[in-house]
């Protein structure tokens, strides 16, 4: 009997020390085993400055320079100061289709040199040019070419348009159209009735 009580107060006092935490146990190891735990977490990534490559702004290339367009050298015909004849003056204009409608719209534009006389009156306009398969070159001029005001000014406007657009090969002949109709005369002082050669 003494045996068995000296027993039970043997396992109650393992039994208080173990409840007291008296087993070697530390109170601060599960808060130790927390921070360890902590610490084992990776460090949250910053976030990149830098953007996605998709999400850079695309560069867009340089446009290739283009290169000078082509010109070619026309010639234009004007009055002398004297008012009594034409004489020549070279043009560099851009080399392209119409060549002929550009040339006589350089012509209705004046000379570039003082001394020569523009050879329609103010405000002529070119409305339409027109070249057919055998060499006649239709001319059509606004209203305002009628306001010649002597001979020698008709004469010298004709053979201007003639000369200046006759400097192409393919043109042979040249006949006169005011506002879309065909015309026997311009200003009242020379027949126009026979298409006009130019003087090549």
């Amino acid at each position: 009997m003494t045996q068995r009580f000296l027993v039970i107060i043997a396992v109650l006092v393992l039994a208080i020390c173990l409840i007291s935490g008296g087993c070697g146990s530390n109170s601060e190891q599960p808060i130790k085993s927390w921070r360890d735990l902590v610490n084992l977490l990776p460090e949250p990534q910053q976030e990149s400055q830098e953007e996605p490559l998709d999400m850079l702004p695309t560069v867009e290339p340089l446009p290739e320079a283009e290169p000078d367009q082509e010109t070619i050298e026309v010639v234009l015909y004007f009055g002398r100061g004297d008012g009594l004849s034409l004489v020549e003056e070279m043009r560099s204009i851009p080399k392209e289709e119409g060549i002929a409608r550009r040339t006589i719209n350089e012509l209705m534009k004046g000379p570039d040199t003082p001394e020569y006389l523009s050879i329609v009156p103010e405000g002529t306009r070119l409305l339409d040019i027109n070249l057919k398969p055998d060499g006649l070159c239709i001319i059509n001029l606004s209203r305002e070419a009628c306001q010649v005001t002597s001979r020698e000014q008709e004469e010298m406007m004709v053979m201007a348009i003639a000369n200046t657009v006759g400097q192409f090969p393919a043109v042979k002949e040249v006949t006169f159209m005011i506002e879309g109709e065909f015309v026997q005369e311009i200003g009242g002082f020379i027949d126009l009735s026979q298409p006009v050669k130019p003087a090549k």
